[in-house]
């Protein structure tokens, strides 16, 4: 593990250290159960204090990338599988709390408890006989990737006849009751690592089951960064700067320049504005599309897309078989 700091970026070691650790997780380029380097280690090796990369890993434990191990040092944790008997009894233990709310509800109404038994076995052998689809809810940060990666699962998995309903976590945040609703009869809740704590948070205590996936560079954006003349200058804008230094290094592979790239973070205008008019193309992560308001004709746009690493996908079907 090469991590990079610059000490020119707007952002705090601490948050680069971060940020670059969560997306190799995301983008799948660091493993579950790979281990990380040691805080005195890495410290020497980048020239920063111990506090600063116990800070950063502290971030990464509590978001629930990464786990430590008294003794044996810091891993990265399986935000995708989990502990298998975890699992079980969690899903269980939510089937349960299904099952009585349920019960209790349909008794609250006045139907007598013979009828509710036999309602839930005739439903039961529909649901047997008629074999219906996997529902799943995909839920992430912007509308229009999240739709996108949706629709990619479900090609993933098609053989299994999975539905991936696209979510986004700001409507989930703002009113989870009705979220809660909309998420009835999922069999499983997926998410990006980097959210993996916050839907976790949301989600699980009522029994839902939430599993996240690596995510890959698309194709069509290591395309188009290809084609990128060497003599272009680049600008390069983050929607959440603790990823700014990963994507200097992920357009910093896919595309060759002779002048290093400007860069910011969304949110900082002025920054931008300053910037869009020294540059030839822009690159800009999902999330910054405001910004497109304030190009200069003739220049190149290009936005970072990701879609769902394979792999990572199929390593759901145990869940969904």
């Amino acid at each position: 593990m090469e991590l990079r700091i610059d000490r020119s970026l707007p952002i705090t070691i601490s948050e680069q250290i971060k940020g670059q650790v969560a997306y190799w997780i995301m983008c799948g380029r660091l493993h579950p159960g790979q281990g990380l380097p040691s805080i005195r280690g890495l410290s020497r090796t980048l020239g920063v204090s111990s506090a600063t990369v116990s800070q950063a890993y502290r971030t990464l434990a509590k978001e629930r990338l990464v786990s430590t191990r008294h003794g044996e040092g810091t891993f990265v944790a399986d935000v995708g599988q989990g502990d298998p008997s975890y699992a079980f009894y969690s899903a269980r233990e939510g089937l349960h709390r299904i099952v009585d709310a349920s019960v209790r509800q349909a008794l609250s109404l006045g139907f007598p408890l013979d009828e509710v038994r036999s309602e839930f076995l005739r439903w039961i052998e529909e649901c047997r006989l008629g074999k219906p689809a996997c529902d799943v809810v995909l839920i992430g940060n912007f509308k229009a990737a999240t739709e996108s990666y949706a629709r990619e699962m479900e090609a993933i998995l098609h053989d299994l006849d999975v539905k991936v309903w696209p979510k986004l976590l700001c409507d989930v945040e703002s009113d989870l009751p009705r979220a809660l609703d909309g998420l009835d009869g999922a069999r499983l809740v997926i998410t990006i690592p980097s959210r993996f704590q916050q839907v976790s948070d949301l989600l699980e205590s009522h029994g839902i089951r939430v599993k996240a996936v690596a995510f890959q560079t698309a194709a069509e954006t290591r395309r188009r960064l290809s084609l990128v003349p060497p003599t272009d200058r680049l600008g390069v804008v983050a929607t959440y700067p603790e990823f700014l230094s990963s994507l200097l290094d992920e357009v910093a592979s896919y595309c060759l320049f002779q002048i290093p790239p400007l860069s910011a973070v969304l949110g900082q205008t002025g920054r931008i504005k300053r910037m869009v008019s020294q540059i030839d193309t822009l690159v800009y992560a999902s999330g910054s599309d405001k910004i497109l308001e304030w190009l200069p004709d003739g220049i190149n746009a290009i936005e970072y897309l990701h879609a769902p690493e394979p792999d990572s996908v199929n390593r759901l079907r145990q869940l969904l078989g």
